[in-house]
């Protein structure tokens, strides 16, 4: 019976070893003749692990889960559909008929040409030729919302032609089923007149306009009377534009890497070069106007905390040196490192930008053509778009991204004249919270 029980434990073991053996030469045959297949064995079944087992790399994949997630809602942001935005009980019938009537006319007009026939559409053209001085971004953008109201009034289908620093098509196109403001190049016959600042209510088949300064103020004098405060500037404006292609991945990418989630950080705007107190635009210097700046600079962030309080602030300015201070140099940036690395004390202000190796060209003055050299400039824009608040100085873009993000949670950290509207110092008035906790 002992001799029995040897030989079978024997013939046991050498069969388990003979079947290891085997095992690995087909596992290294099916290695070499078919990696990807096994690649994605080992991957599924190691998705079902980690999903299944609620282990330590449960917590990586939910971190997964939430990252695609606020990625998904980024860009449900940056390209909200039509329907949704005209299903908003706030805008008026005027609004959502028009943008039925725009599509309508614009394609008559085009079935006209098709058949040489005359057309009686008539248009509204916002421009900046290479012959014209069209100012800044929000110069040029900040007037839309009224040139749509305008554009209604007098009958008009509205169109936007850039010519320089490029055409607008590259940052901003019309969103599906939205208001096509596109010009081909073959829309009018060369030469017809456009009629620079004319009329609306004439008879002429186009009028045009570089920018109107009091468009803004006139849009908000509307909705303050007659909609009774409602805010709808920054639906209208998503009704035109949105985010081009190229300029999507940017945000996405951005804001990705910050961790910026829409509605839940709020935006602050420093335009530094503005002139003002002695700043000229063609020769500042950062060093030169540095105490100046950074007062203004920490203010910002105090009226942005005041506004948002405990949340992620995202920083812009039309100079990259006051962007490095703050998160660099600040006692904000000192703040943040005692929170994170040290651990005195909870976080509460944490400042984040994007890339800010390079400054903002500014559209007006810039001699750059590049495309890519004034992305930045809409990415600012559509971010602070994104956000709950903003805090903002001088100058109409941080005015057009306060509008954008609702124009409901804003504060104007700087007067017109540059003088700051001061805000209470936000670090200080967490410690005293803090020490009354104590």
């Amino acid at each position: 019976m002992a001799a029995y029980s040897k030989t079978l434990s024997f013939a046991i073991r050498l069969f388990i070893a003979l079947y290891m053996v085997m095992s690995f030469f087909l596992i290294q045959k099916a290695h070499v003749s078919y990696p990807h297949d096994i690649a994605t064995v080992l991957s599924q079944r190691k998705q079902e692990f980690i999903l299944g087992s609620g282990g330590k790399g449960g917590g990586d994949t939910t971190a997964n889960m939430q990252q695609q997630t606020a990625t998904s809602r980024v860009l449900d942001e940056l390209h909200r559909p039509v329907s949704l935005i005209l299903s908003n009980p706030k805008l008026p019938d005027w609004v959502k008929n028009y943008v039925k009537w725009h599509a309508q006319q614009r394609q008559q007009y085009f079935d006209d040409m098709r058949a040489n026939a005359t057309s009686d559409v008539r248009f509204l053209i916002s421009r900046c030729l290479s012959s014209d001085h069209c100012g800044g971004a929000s110069d040029r953008l900040q007037d839309m919302p009224y040139n749509i109201m305008l554009a209604n009034q007098t009958n008009r289908v509205l169109l936007v032609r850039w010519e320089k620093p490029a055409r607008l098509e590259n940052f901003m196109i019309p969103p599906k089923d939205g208001i096509n403001w596109t010009v081909p190049d073959d829309m009018f016959p060369k030469g017809e007149d456009w009629h620079l600042r004319g009329n609306e209510d004439s008879e002429h088949k186009i009028v045009s306009t570089v920018r109107r300064d009091s468009a803004a103020p006139k849009f908000k004098q509307y909705e303050v009377e007659v909609l009774g405060g409602d805010r709808i500037y920054h639906e209208i404006f998503r009704l035109l534009f949105s985010p081009s292609e190229a300029l999507t991945t940017r945000i996405q990418s951005t804001m990705k890497s910050l961790q910026l989630n829409p509605k839940e950080y709020s935006s602050i705007h420093l335009r530094v070069k503005y002139p003002v107190k002695g700043i000229k635009e063609h020769d500042f210097s950062f060093q030169k106007h540095k105490s100046q700046i950074t007062r203004w600079a920490t203010n910002a962030v105090n009226c942005a905390a005041e506004l948002h309080p405990n949340s992620t602030i995202y920083v812009s300015s039309d100079n990259n040196d006051t962007v490095g201070y703050l998160l660099e140099e600040s006692h904000f940036a000192q703040h943040y490192i005692d929170a994170t690395k040290h651990k005195k004390h909870p976080l509460v202000v944490k400042l984040v930008a994007r890339d800010y190796s390079t400054e903002n060209e500014h559209v007006a003055f810039s001699q750059n053509t590049e495309v890519n050299g004034f992305m930045s400039v809409f990415e600012d824009l559509f971010i602070m778009g994104l956000g709950k608040c903003v805090a903002h100085g001088v100058g109409g873009y941080g005015r057009l991204g306060a509008a954008l993000c609702g124009g409901e949670c804003v504060m104007a950290h700087q007067k017109h004249g540059g003088n700051s509207n001061m805000c209470s110092d936000a670090l200080k008035d967490i410690q005293r919270n803090i020490d009354k906790r104590l």
